[in-house]
């Protein structure tokens, strides 16, 4: 495999698993200039709870990298004491020979970093959606105060 066909395989994994997220997201850039209180509402609880799901794949994934990396170190330590030779030879030996053992970990480790960070990313827009609500909020009180203030003085 080359790296490019490593990281579609990686990236078709993820996709899989954040589809509903990915679909949300696309809903938000889709709609940005029109987004009503309700409407940001729905799409903070709809991002929830596809991160509340997303979170055990997550923690899946990087179970696995985990596995791939023990089993690959195990795979090294049976391949370097077969080896016979001087040191420098017999870990260079043992290096090529579970090399398909070191891209699997890779390729794991990979897809347990992308989804963290689709995670990661997830919370920021909550976040960030929860910041106009709040800021909107906020408008809206100041506005009703100005107008009650200014209704009183006349």
């Amino acid at each position: 495999f080359t790296d490019k066909e490593l990281i579609e395989i990686g990236n078709g994994i993820v996709s899989k698993c954040v589809g509903d997220c990915d679909a949300i997201i696309a809903e938000v850039q889709a709609n940005i200039n029109n987004l009503t209180n309700d409407a940001i509402r729905d799409y903070m609880l709809r991002l929830a709870l596809s991160s509340y799901s997303f979170s055990e794949i997550k923690e899946k994934s990087a179970f696995k990298a985990q596995c791939a990396e023990a089993l690959r170190k195990e795979a090294y330590a049976r391949e370097f004491s077969t080896q016979s030779g001087p040191v420098a030879q017999k870990e260079t030996q043992a290096t090529i020979n579970i090399s398909d053992e070191t891209v699997v970990e890779y390729l794991y480790e990979y897809i347990a970093s992308i989804m963290k960070t689709k995670q990661d990313e997830m919370h920021r827009v909550v976040d960030v959606l929860k910041t106009l609500i709040m800021s909107r909020l906020s408008e809206a009180k100041i506005t009703t105060t100005v107008d009650t203030t200014s209704a009183r003085e006349e």
